[in-house]
């Protein structure tokens, strides 16, 4: 009786949800709206805990975090089933949905502190190219604003062409240059990306040479990259060694060697 109890409640729950589902869409919320209105719940809930400080690891608010909400959502529902299979009592049920919001945030935070660290990532390794795109438009005579424009439509996407996209936007509906330049920074934690910005604002407000600091920018960052990529080979070889000398050397040892070993078995046990 109980197992039947908890089976039905469950199914008609879903079944329920589904029917109330299937009705909206009906009468005119069509799916592509409810998904639009999922991803911007879910982003809404995202800059509700970056604000309130709860996910403080950086380069969140680059990530595009309904992903990663489907994620977690989908390993609770996991969890929740083997949980359920195993209890046999309304206690032990609510003891597992009880565990559900746990294991959406735990899983939600794993995946989206991975996934702000590439974006952090990506950001460095596009900026020399943003930057000496922009030097380029720069003394063809184009604007800072327009140049600055450009250069996040031409640049691979990812996470530094969107927030590119978001100053210039911020620009555009009148937010102020040095306000928007120190919402920009506060998102990107990248010492490079904010000298960028630093030169971008001195060149606004003082009128210097922008474009060849641009430039000169651009060619410290790559050989910056550079010296970085020769340290992460250098690292590589020390990595290597504990596999190397734990598991592969034995097994060429073994493969070597064991026609001696097995030559000198026969020779013993005869």
């Amino acid at each position: 009786m109980q197992d039947f109890l908890l089976i039905g409640a469950a199914s008609f729950l879903g079944g329920a949800s589904l029917a109330s589902y299937f009705l909206r869409a009906r009468k005119g919320r069509s799916i592509a709206r409810s998904m639009h209105a999922y991803r911007c719940a879910h982003d809404r809930l995202t800059g509700w805990l970056i604000a309130k400080r709860i996910l403080r690891f950086p380069g969140t608010c680059l990530v595009s975090s309904h992903r990663h909400w489907v994620i977690a959502e989908m390993s609770a529902l996991v969890v929740l089933l083997v949980l359920v299979s195993g209890v046999r009592s309304g206690a032990g049920l609510a003891q597992a949905t009880a565990v559900l919001p746990v294991t959406v945030f735990v899983v939600a935070s794993i995946s989206l502190r991975g996934a702000a660290r590439d974006a952090l990532r990506s950001v460095q390794r596009d900026l020399p190219v943003a930057c000496f795109l922009m030097s380029l438009l720069l003394e063809s005579g184009m604007g800072a604003s327009p140049a600055l424009a450009e250069t996040s439509a031409s640049i691979p996407e990812g996470a530094l062409s969107r927030e590119l996209r978001e100053l210039v936007r911020s620009r555009s509906l009148g937010l102020p240059r040095g306000e928007s330049i120190e919402r920009s920074r506060g998102r990107v934690p990248v010492e490079e990306y904010r000298l960028f910005l630093n030169h971008v604002l001195q060149g606004e407000r003082l009128g210097i040479g922008l474009s060849r600091s641009l430039r000169e920018l651009s060619g410290k960052m790559l050989e910056s990259q550079g010296l970085r990529a020769e340290t992460i080979a250098q690292q590589a070889a020390v990595k290597m060694l504990f596999p190397l000398v734990f598991f592969i050397f034995p097994a060429v040892f073994l493969i070597i060697l064991s026609p001696v070993i097995l030559g000198l078995w026969d020779r013993l046990a005869g």
